[in-house]
């Protein structure tokens, strides 16, 4: 074995002598030296003079025999690791459960996976991908749940990095030192807050009066399945466990797929076809955490991205490719003169829940949905259609259709008799107004993007439901502000936990609610731009 000299500069300080000894090593114990060292699996295999298929197998297959000339390059490698690193394998040995698992552990997790129904197209479609017997990801689904090799806590709100920071590791990822075109920014008074979402063109953003958009459902093959990769599927996988762990939910459903989009002087014209979400969850939703991941450790190369988002052509032409996403709106009520507060919008803005499968503990606007039909697709592929639904779900307490059943049942969702009470007062009052203020691909996982403002006009609806309005378990808490309150509104804009959708659907929102109401709207000074 050999050791290979840029990577070891990787470990810290060489030639630290260690008092851990490891007996045997057996593949658990040498993917915790891995995660302990920080390595992807070609730099951990380029260390120990290996090939990225072994390291693999280690984590596929941890019944798997160590050579003896392998366990010795364990040994030096661990012995040379530094202070921080050794720390950290012993804090994974004793609380990731990463030794031998016994067959009840075994046992336990298997049964859990197959009740969970709702995975099983995932699992079949993995091993697809893999080219692998029926059954391959299912058992190295349940290897990793028993041993704790789920999903890393990078995305944990304590160690994520701040919007912006994200944003710029992105934008220099795309840029290659020069500007990138359509790159959609905020300017206030304080600074420019750059973002992650680049247009095709400055006319698909409204700080007026909505834009006209039309959408249509076109016959589409499905994409191209990703290459297997060791990087694809150890994330995959690591997705699946951390599902079945419940840290996160996951519900394969029919999803729109964007196949086009043209923007002009004409508003929005955008073609769907039908995709299901496990074909975008367990491949570009990935990108999120890896990006992540990257700002902290200040990678110089993203594998998956490298793989399945390389170039900034390939964000912008969505049908090459699975491009879900989905629309977000600033919904705002009207109230009433009260004490010394004016007449205004009452403002809602969530942080989201550890549990979504992206976005995850970041602010973002309400309701915050993937664009996705429930049983007729054809007649709700217009974006409008599935801010209504999620409206009622997100806010107004309505049953969610996307259970973890394998089909809706339901044979008219937004039929009348089956709205709750807000939203049958709401239509019956004609005061729900849905528009559209933009549309922008996010470089982030290259999502789809379209904000839109809700607006209640009727000040009777909060004075009658506000106190029936709740946000649901993909929030972890829900925030209210004065639309006439302009510090307040400046302080959020600034605050770095949005995420960069949320953060622009907001500013959007708040503009097209100035235009429409200015005497409701007193907003600080802020332009929204797109570089040139």
């Amino acid at each position: 074995m050999h050791f290979i000299g840029s990577a070891t500069s990787a470990l810290g300080q060489v030639g630290v002598v260690t008092g851990i000894v490891v007996v045997t090593w057996h593949p658990a114990d040498a993917s915790r030296l891995q995660r302990a060292l920080r390595l992807t699996n070609e730099a951990f295999a380029e260390t120990l003079g290996a090939a990225a298929r072994t390291v693999a197998k280690w984590h596929a297959n941890p019944s798997m025999a160590l050579t003896l000339e392998m366990q010795a390059a364990l040994d030096t490698l661990l012995s040379r690791a530094s202070p921080e690193a050794q720390q950290r394998f012993e804090q994974l040995g004793a609380a990731g459960h990463l030794g031998r698992s016994t067959e009840a552990d075994v046992r336990r997790v298997s049964e859990l996976l197959s009740d969970a129904r709702h995975l099983h197209t995932s699992l079949t479609w993995l091993d697809e991908v893999r080219d692998a017997p029926s059954g391959t990801t299912f058992g190295a689904v349940v290897t990793r749940a028993v041993r704790g090799q789920v999903e890393e806590p990078a995305c944990a709100p304590s160690e994520r990095p701040d919007r912006q920071a994200l944003s710029r590791f992105l934008l220099d990822y795309y840029s290659h030192g020069d500007e990138i075109r359509g790159a959609i920014f905020l300017d206030t008074c304080a600074e420019r807050l750059r973002t992650s979402l680049v247009t095709p063109d400055r006319g698909a953003l409204s700080t007026a009066r909505g834009i006209d958009a039309r959408f249509e459902l076109t016959r589409a093959p499905a994409s191209a399945a990703p290459e297997a990769t060791d990087a694809l599927i150890t994330a995959a996988e690591a997705r699946l466990a951390a599902c079945l762990s419940g840290r996160t939910r996951f519900v394969d459903q029919p999803t729109y797929r964007l196949l086009r989009c043209d923007t002009g002087a004409h508003g929005i014209r955008a073609a769907f076809g039908l995709s299901t979400f496990v074909r975008y969850g367990l491949t570009f939703d990935l990108l999120e955490a890896e990006a992540v991941g990257g700002v902290g450790s200040n990678a110089v190369r993203l594998e998956l991205r490298d793989q399945l988002l390389p170039t900034l052509n390939t964000v912008l032409d969505p049908g090459s490719r699975e491009c879900v996403g989905g629309a977000l709106a600033l919904t705002a009520f009207a109230r009433p003169a009260q004490g010394g507060r004016p007449a205004d919008f009452l403002l809602l803005v969530q942080e989201r829940s550890s549990r979504v499968v992206n976005g995850a503990g970041r602010i973002a606007v309400i309701p915050k949905c993937f664009h996705q039909p429930t049983n007729e697709p054809p007649a709700e592929v217009d974006i409008r259609t599935t801010l209504l639904r999620e409206l009622e779900e997100e806010l107004f307490g309505r049953a969610e259709v996307d259970g973890t059943g394998d089909t809706c049942r339901l044979a008219e969702v937004l039929h009348p008799s089956r709205m709750t009470a807000p939203m049958t007062w709401l239509v019956d009052s004609a005061n729900l107004d849905i528009r559209l203020t933009g549309f922008a691909y996010n470089l982030v996982a290259g999502s789809f993007e379209f904000p839109a403002v809700i607006a209640v006009q009727d000040e009777t609806f909060w004075s009658e439901f506000g106190g029936c309005v709740e946000a649901n378990w993909e929030s972890s808490g829900l925030w209210r502000i004065s639309s006439a309150d302009a510090d307040g509104i400046e302080q959020l804009l600034h605050d770095p936990r949005w995420s960069d959708e949320g953060l622009i659907a907001f500013a959007l929102g708040l503009k097209q609610l100035a235009e429409t109401n200015p005497d409701r709207v007193r907003l600080p000074d802020f332009e929204i731009g797109v570089t040139p």
